[in-house]
């Protein structure tokens, strides 16, 4: 049987890029011990706390500065390590985000960020441009002065099994920010899949039924179709998902993998220069 571990890891292989965990494992057992422990007197404490899922950004980033005079590049260090595939992966990008100011005035940190950024294949990009974009113009790299994160609320018609936007323009290499309320009686996730494959998701997904193994992969396939994922948001509740746009035009799809959700509840992203 294969076990919950590897079905919730997909390969990027469409995108080229590293491993990505889609779905993040469950927090590690000891966790509450984790969480009082102080990571200024045990290194492989602070480095737990950066790579293992369930730990607060607060205490990320009081890891983060016990591990080294530059924040920035501490987090970029275990962002390679992770290579996508730790727990804290998305998390890590967050603090990297909130580290911005400071980054912006460490020449190394900012070297960093900045090779990052033109480098689609770098396990950090996503973060490193969201960090240069959280810059003031005026400290940001030349060769990045007009990176931008574009906001896309998007929701859901409560009772239709619905997102209320069903066609999303962008251009390659955009970096767009879903913000997805769930105003409806029941939990949705969002997925972003190649061109073409959407059915072939969403049948991947119904096969889960509402298994155990299903909502603990929150009715994610193992699949390299799937280039993206916002995991279950509740009703009432919000979620976000930060995507970088491929650089290849065409019309990719995003969907609720829910099972029995997706023939509905779907839309177009449509990538042209």
């Amino acid at each position: 049987m294969i076990s919950i571990t590897l079905v919730c890891i997909v390969l990027a292989v469409a995108t080229g890029g590293p491993p990505v965990r889609l779905v993040p494992p469950a927090p590690p057992t000891d966790l509450p011990k984790l969480l009082v422990a102080d990571p200024t007197k045990d290194p492989v404490v602070a480095k737990r706390m950066l790579t293992e899922n369930g730990v607060p950004t607060e205490t990320r980033m009081h890891a983060v500065k016990s591990l080294g005079n530059s924040p920035a590049l501490v987090v970029l260090d275990a962002i390679a390590q992770c290579s996508g595939t730790c727990g804290a992966a998305r998390d890590l990008a967050d603090v990297l985000v909130l580290l911005a100011s400071d980054a912006a005035k460490d020449p190394a940190a900012l070297e960093r960020l900045t090779k990052s950024a033109l480098n689609p294949e770098d396990p950090a990009y996503l973060a490193a441009c969201r960090t240069i974009a959280a810059m003031p113009p005026e400290q940001r790299p030349v060769s990045l002065k007009d990176i931008a994160v574009r906001t896309i609320a998007i929701g859901t018609v409560p009772g239709a099994m619905q997102y209320d936007i069903k066609e999303i323009k962008a251009k390659p290499g955009e970096i767009l920010e879903f913000v997805f309320k769930n105003t409806d009686t029941m939990q949705h996730n969002l997925l972003i899949t190649m061109p073409g494959k959407m059915s072939e998701v969403g049948v991947a997904a119904d096969k889960m039924g509402e298994t155990a193994e299903g909502k603990e992969c929150q009715f994610v396939p193992d699949m390299p179709s799937v280039l993206a994922v916002m995991g279950l948001i509740d009703p009432g509740k919000s979620g976000t998902l930060f995507y970088a746009v491929p650089k290849k035009p065409g019309t990719y799809q995003y969907v609720c993998t829910y099972p029995g959700h997706w023939r509905m509840m779907n839309g177009k992203l449509k990538v042209a220069p």
